[in-house]
Formats: structure tokens, sequence, C-alpha cells
């Protein structure tokens, strides 16, 4: 990347047209329904942007800019694509002349967009770095960038377009301070006495805002569904105990999760149900993934998912010791639009500011948690709960085994579902899975694709996930690109927790001892530690190239970025060029 710390303005070849070209509604049915499709497309895989033009048209208010987006060729777009200016949803209109290029009037925050340039100076001065990653590699890295806020404003009083690189949009990683607002493990917090319980020691409240026993109750939601919750926890480990199929493959049973965990945990004498109140799930760590979320310029911009790691307890007559064993409800926020979003990222990146494992930064925590986990929290999905799924990663016996679960609209029970983005590990090293990797390379290497079921006519997608010693990785005969396997490998379950990322005990997030913190993967915090995370290379496990990897500086700068960039200003144009995660984890 280039270390240049400031930019020139570009002027491209972009003129006003009259408002009545800018805003004219679709004129076929076609079209139309094109629109449409974009709008719900376009969240999840948005197109690729050659150029960004903004252009001050004097007004004060209302539409006072002119957008227009250059996008790459080679691309299926309709003619109108809908587009959000922060709370406003405006039509680009293809240009008939420039079939790549769409415009629209939309409301800008010139002043706020001088601001941030102005900020980005001052830590170009100080060498801040930003990273820059394609998909989990880190590519390279380098000063802040920035427009000449003296220049900048000389273009917005001239009404002279304003080419916008990409380059000037990211800001940088150390903004955020990892331990306290992306991946929370701190014993002040996971072992709070009013919020987390331990059934090993005994310590803390067992329906504290924190516990696995407060999440599943919320989760079964008696009161809706009229389901207890001690059915719903039980019925959701039996799918251990029973062999069955997920789109054909065998899914086989799991004795040790029965005899080791559900035949050991205590029951309440007077009805026989699992005692919630002794769940054996000892809190690891509440993780921020709000860089999983949708791309609010081109659909509703979710906000990713907040999630908490639990390692499971293993009792054995008067013993109590941590199994190998770990298991992540992951909730999706009920949060909407830049605004929204913005604002959750703000409340996530003030507790920065905060003494991590303090009163007030546990209650501030809670804040931003309680809503998630609340009973009813969205209640438009299966059981009111904002869960997305669940997920298992278990040792107990031989091989080790990934599993995904989710409630399913029409049953309020918890049931294993194809694991996302992971073929089954039968077609790993055949042909089917070459063509697939070759076919839809463009889409794997800009994270726009999504493992189907079937391919080909031939089922393709796990039921649940092994990975055998020794661990592998996603390869065939004849790939033709191998950083498109290596994207599609670190993609899936197995190899992201094996051998592509040489995360050697299958976990990112370990068991740990009472007063203890979780070791993480290098995967997450490279050769650093969680408060100051950096990266690690290694060589790609097929080709031997030098890869690196440091996933907490990605989501580091990804926060700052939403946080130090408003929704009419240079977080419109990030979200219009970001791409997405299409990884599970």
């Amino acid at each position: 990347m280039s270390t240049l710390r400031s930019l020139s303005l570009g002027i491209g070849a972009v003129v006003c047209v009259g408002t009545a070209t800018l805003l004219s509604p679709a004129t076929d049915a076609t079209a139309a329904g094109r629109v449409t499709a974009a709008a719900t497309d376009f969240e999840q895989a948005p197109p690729a942007v050659d150029a960004i033009h903004i252009t001050s048209l004097g007004q004060q208010t209302g539409g006072n800019a002119l957008l227009a987006l250059t996008y790459s060729k080679g691309q299926d777009l309709p003619t109108q694509i809908p587009f959000n200016a922060g709370d406003t949803t405006v039509q680009l209109q293809q240009d008939p002349s420039n079939p790549q290029r769409y415009t629209a009037l939309i409301p800008f925050d010139f002043d706020g967009f001088v601001r941030e340039q102005e900020n980005r100076q001052i830590l170009a001065q100080s060498q801040e770095l930003v990273p820059e990653f394609s998909g989990r590699e880190l590519i390279g890295q380098a000063t802040v960038q920035f427009l000449n806020p003296t220049t900048l404003r000389q273009q917005i009083l001239a009404g002279t377009p304003i080419l916008v690189p990409g380059p000037v949009l990211p800001w940088p990683a150390a903004l955020v301070r990892p331990e306290r607002s992306l991946m929370v493990t701190h014993p002040g917090v996971v072992e709070d006495p009013t919020r987390t319980f331990d059934a090993c020691t005994g310590a803390g409240n067992p329906n504290g805002a924190w516990t696995f026993n407060r999440m599943m109750t919320n989760m079964a939601n008696q009161p809706m569904t009229g389901v207890l919750p001690a059915d719903f926890v039980e019925n959701w480990m039996r799918t251990w105990g029973t062999s069955t199929s997920i789109n054909t493959f065998p899914v086989n049973l799991r004795s040790q999760v029965i005899t080791q965990v559900l035949n050991t945990w205590p029951r309440i004498a007077s009805t026989g149900k699992l005692d919630l109140n002794r769940s054996p799930f000892r809190l690891l760590a509440i993780v921020n993934r709000i860089d999983m979320r949708g791309n609010s310029a081109y659909g509703g911009g979710n906000a990713g998912e907040t999630r908490f790691v639990f390692g499971v307890l293993r009792r054995s007559g008067t013993t109590c010791v941590a199994a190998p064993f770990t298991v992540i409800l992951e909730y999706a926020p009920n949060v909407n639009g830049c605004p929204a979003v913005r604002n959750l990222a703000n409340q996530w990146g003030n507790l920065g500011t905060l003494s991590l494992g303090s009163a007030t930064y546990n209650a501030a925590l809670q804040a931003i948690t309680d809503p998630v986990i609340a009973a009813n929290a969205s209640p438009r999905k299966p059981n009111g709960s904002a869960i997305n799924q669940i997920r298992s990663n278990e040792f107990l016996q031989n091989p080790w085994e990934l599993r995904e679960f989710k409630i399913l609209q029409g049953s309020p029970q918890l049931r294993i579902v194809p694991a996302a983005q992971t073929p089954h590990h039968t077609r790993n090293n055949t042909g089917l899975l070459a063509n697939y990797i070759n076919t839809f390379n463009t889409q794997i290497l800009n994270n726009t694709y999504i493992v189907p079921l079937s391919y080909l006519g031939t089922p393709f997608q796990s039921g649940s996930v092994i990975n055998p010693s020794p661990q592998q990785v996603w390869k065939a005969p004849g790939i033709v690109d191998n950083n498109g396997r290596n994207k599609f490998s670190v993609n899936t379950c197995d190899a992201c927790h094996g051998a592509e990322t040489q995360t050697t005990s299958f976990l990112h997030v370990a068991p740990r001892s009472p007063g203890a913190q979780s070791v993480l993967s290098r995967f997450l915090i490279g050769n650093g530690s969680l408060a100051a995370p950096t990266t690690f290379t290694m060589p790609d496990p097929v080709s031997g190239t030098p890869r690196t990897y440091g996933d907490l500086q990605r989501r580091q700068s990804d926060l700052a970025t939403l946080q130090s960039s408003t929704c009419l200003s240079g977080s419109l144009f990030h979200e219009a060029t970001r791409s997405l995660l299409t990884a599970s984890h």
C-alpha cells in the first residue's frame, strides 16, 4: 500500500444532470423487479465500486449533494439501485451514456466530512497505521491517508466533483481497545458475582444477566411457547444422544455428551427437571461481532452479532473441571440502519474509556447485552428470541466435532442444522469441490458466495463438521486459483479452527479455570496479546505462500471506522465499498 499521507482531490468527468433524470422511476415491470432484487441481494453481496464522486450543490438541507458511483464492469446491475444515505433511501439511476455510472441526489454533511479529514490529518502526523485486509488475510498497512482539508473546502465551495479514494475511509486499529470493546475475557467481567455463576465453585448469581440459565430461559420464552426452559435445554442436549442425518449425511451420536454432561447435571428433586440454576456452563467471553453486519448502504444494515462463549463443566464424583467442550450463543441485535448501528458501535467503543471489570464498566456492558438476550427481543423471529444460532465445539470423544443449532419457524425447539459455509468432509479432495471453487472463484474472492445444500445435483453442505487428526484443509486437484481455495478454506468451520490458520487446538477461545482468562488463538491475537493484538505469518498449506492473520486487528479497524465517521459523511462511502464477511466465525 502507498504510504502517501495526503491525496489530491480528483476531478472526475462528472456532470450534474437534471433532477427529473436522477430520480425518475423505472419505466417497465422488469426494471422495477430488478430494483427489488438488488435491494435484497446487495445488502449481503454489494456490487464492487471503482470510483466515488461527491459534488456539493450549494443547498443546505435535503438533496444538497450529487453522489456518483462508478461500478466495476462485468456485474449484472439493474437500471436503478436503492441506496441509503442515513435514514433516507434514494434511487441510484444508471447513466445512459455510461452504464457503469449511477447517480442520485442525497443529503450529505460536507462540514462533517471536512472535520473527519482534519482528524485523519492529525492521526497521519502521529504515524498511526491502518491495516488492509482481504477477507481475513492482512495484505498491507499504511499510515493514515486523508484529503487535504483546505483543498476540500475549495472544491465544496466551487461545486467541483470530488473523487473520494478508498484509502481515506478506514481508520486506525489503535483507536479501539480490543480487550474492552471487542473480546471481553477479564475475570472481573466473566466472573462478576452479580451477573455470572460458576457451577464448579458455586460462586455468583445463578440467574445473573450473563448466565447460561438466564439466556436459555429467555430463549425458551415459556409465556409465548409453552415450553419449560428445563425441557428446552434437555431436548437440545439429547440431540447428541441420537444418530440422525442432515442433508443426507450421517450425524453420529456423541454418547459422552450424554454421559459426562447431561447425566451429571443436577436435577430438581420434586420434578426431576434439570436444575438450570446449576447449569454446568462457565462464561468465557462476551464478544462484539458488529463486523459481521450487513451493508447499510444497500439494505437494512443489521448490527452483526453479539456472542457469549461458554465452557462446559464436567462433574465426576466430587470433582468438577473444565471439559474440552465450548458452546457459543450468537445473537443478532434488533438494530437496523446506519444511525442505529453507529450508535451501538459507539456504545461498544465507549467501553474503552472505562476501567475493565469495574462496576461502571460492567453496568455499561450489561446495558448493551440486556436488549439482545431479553425474551421477545426480536418479536418476528422464532420464540421471539434474537438468537441466530448456537454452535458447539466438542472433544469429549474422537474426533473433534462442531455442530450448529437454530430455532426454526414452526418449532420452539433448537434443531441441528447444516453447518454454515462448510461442505461435508467427503467432498474434500474431489472434482466436485474443484468445480465449485473454480466456478465461483470471483464470488469467493469477493466474499459474496454461500455454500449450497447441493451442488450439481449432489448433496454438498455438511450436517456436522469433524476435525480429524491430522487436521485437514480444503483442497482438490484441478483448483485453478489457490487464493480462492485459501479464502474458501478459511471460511469453513473446520479449516479455520484447524490447519488453514494453524489453530492446532481447534479452539479460538479455550476453556479456563476459575480466576483465569481464556487463552486465545493466534488467528485472533497474532503474536501479541488481547490488549495489544498483532499478526502472525504462516505458509499457505498448499502453495507455501506466506499468509498473515490477526483477526482482532481487522475488527479493531472496522469498529474504529464505524465510530469515527458519520452516516452522512465518510461512513456513507465506506458502506458503499465495504465487502462483507461470509464466514461464520
